[in-house]
């Protein structure tokens, strides 16, 4: 009879077909921290395309590349950003962009996967009347600032992986800027009405009354779908966190939390 951690590992490992093949993958970024499931470590990096080495097929759209192991049996390795590397893997049973590592063989060289990694590295900016916005291909998002409440706040316009249009995004955008005022009014009264935060204050002896009006360092995300957070320093009365709140596509506030 398998123990927990057995069934763990067996069941990662049959969610693959047991076929090995060799691929050249363009690793988008380092490996993560690992996640635990049982008595082993689930860790993995995306990768942006790769080339099947025994078909020369070039696959040009994203995936992952994951491995389980025992933390004491195991010998870190990691991918170095944007490097490409010959790994010897196994195919998942759901899905063919994602890949169980059997082994690293090691750093490799492939004109078409240079050749993706010169267009990855080349900016892309979105120059709006509500302002410049920079694309940061690692966590597909854009990067800018705008003039809120006059103050300038940081705002992540989020694209899904690959892409670069953000039009949507930079709709809601232009609608919250043209009624601010009333936008960042609904958002601190619905944080002023949540009873979780009134428990953080009265633990801490901190006054409930008007402590909305008091948060600072807003930052702005808006998805592809058009769901936003934004996030507000909250400061000693909240030990540091950042209060966030969750807003849909209607700008309609969803759900607070605190986070860091």
């Amino acid at each position: 009879m398998l123990n927990s951690s057995e069934d763990a590992l067996v069941r990662f490992e049959n969610s693959f077909y047991p076929e090995e093949k060799e691929k050249l993958f363009l690793v988008k970024s380092k490996m993560g921290s690992p996640s635990k499931s049982g008595g082993y470590f689930l860790n993995g990096a995306r990768y942006i395309a790769c080339i099947d080495c025994d078909t020369d097929e070039f696959h040009p759209q994203s995936g992952t590349i994951r491995w389980m192991y025992k933390f004491s049996l195991f010998h870190k390795q990691d991918f170095d950003r944007l490097g490409i590397y010959k790994v010897k893997v196994r195919e998942s049973r759901k899905n063919p962009r994602d890949h169980m590592i059997v082994k690293i063989i090691g750093k490799a060289n492939d004109p078409k996967l240079n050749a993706i990694r010169e267009e990855y590295l080349k900016p892309v900016i979105l120059k709006t009347e509500l302002g410049t916005f920079e694309l940061d291909r690692d966590y597909d998002e854009y990067k800018g600032t705008v003039n809120y409440l006059n103050q300038e706040i940081p705002v992540y316009l989020n694209v899904e992986e690959g892409k670069t249009d953000a039009s949507i995004q930079l709709q809601h955008l232009k609608e919250i800027l043209s009624n601010q005022e009333q936008f960042d009014n609904m958002v601190r009264q619905y944080i002023a009405d949540d009873k979780t935060l009134w428990s953080w204050l009265e633990d801490g002896d901190y006054p409930r009354e008007g402590f909305e009006k008091n948060l600072t360092y807003p930052a702005l995300s808006i998805e592809p779908d058009g769901n936003k957070e934004i996030w507000f320093d909250g400061g000693d009365p909240f030990g540091g966190h950042s209060i966030v709140v969750s807003i849909d596509q209607n700008n309609t506030c969803k759900r607070i939390d605190l986070v860091g």
